[in-house]
């Protein structure tokens, strides 16, 4: 999401706290974008004073030739903070799964289903989120990073005091709207689902550092 009222860009990583960050810096004209689409919606559509709320002005900004547009937008997408959270690979496909909002799996499968469900479908799949890497939000093309903070889901108070300071806004967050779980994460996974996820997400779990019950 974009605000423009706090100079800032929110990558927003399903099961990572979302909810929370927005209840302070408003809602995403349209959520769970990446940066690279971020980046280009700035470089294309009217965001240099508001976003889409205006639709005669978001009309006429696209009578400005289309390079002045992406000047003008890649300025303001580096000149805004960039931000989100990860969250440990294993944690969050529980999370995914125990889900109350929008998709709701686990009354159609068991959790090793759902596993082998995130193991095998593509990333072109109309759910897709569940089966990218959550790195992928946050750099472009060529692996290349274009945020300037991420911060962790299991420190997220703390990470999130640290970007309220540089923003000016709240530093506690509100309630977070946590999924029913009664057991640890771990006690969901058998040594087959656990190396299914170790696999999957290989690349978070290498760059972010993350283990099994870390």
């Amino acid at each position: 999401m974009i605000s423009h009222n706090h100079k800032c860009i929110f990558v927003e990583v399903p099961k990572t706290g979302s909810t929370s960050v927005r209840a302070i810096l408003g809602k995403a004209w349209r959520p769970h974008l990446d940066l690279v689409q971020i980046k280009q919606l700035m470089e294309t559509s009217w965001t240099e004073f508001g976003g889409r709320t205006n639709r005669i002005m978001a009309a006429l900004y696209l009578l400005r030739p289309e390079e002045r547009r992406r000047e003008t937008g890649r300025r303001q997408f580096e000149s805004y903070f960039k931000f989100g959270f990860v969250r440990n690979p294993w944690d969050r496909v529980v999370s995914l799964y125990e889900r109350t909002e929008a998709l709701q799996l686990r009354n159609e499968m068991s959790f090793e289903q759902f596993v082998d469900w995130i193991e095998y479908s593509s990333a072109t799949c109309v759910h897709s989120s569940p089966h990218r890497y959550q790195l992928d939000w946050f750099v472009d093309a060529n692996g290349h990073l274009l945020a300037d903070f991420i911060g962790r889901f299991e420190r997220l108070d703390e990470d999130w005091a640290f970007v309220a300071q540089k923003l000016g806004v709240e530093k506690k967050l509100p309630h977070r709207r946590e999924n029913p779980k009664t057991h640890h994460y771990t006690e969901y996974y058998t040594p087959r689902t656990r190396d299914v996820i170790a696999a999957k997400f290989k690349v978070d779990i290498d760059r972010f550092g993350y283990e099994f019950a870390g």
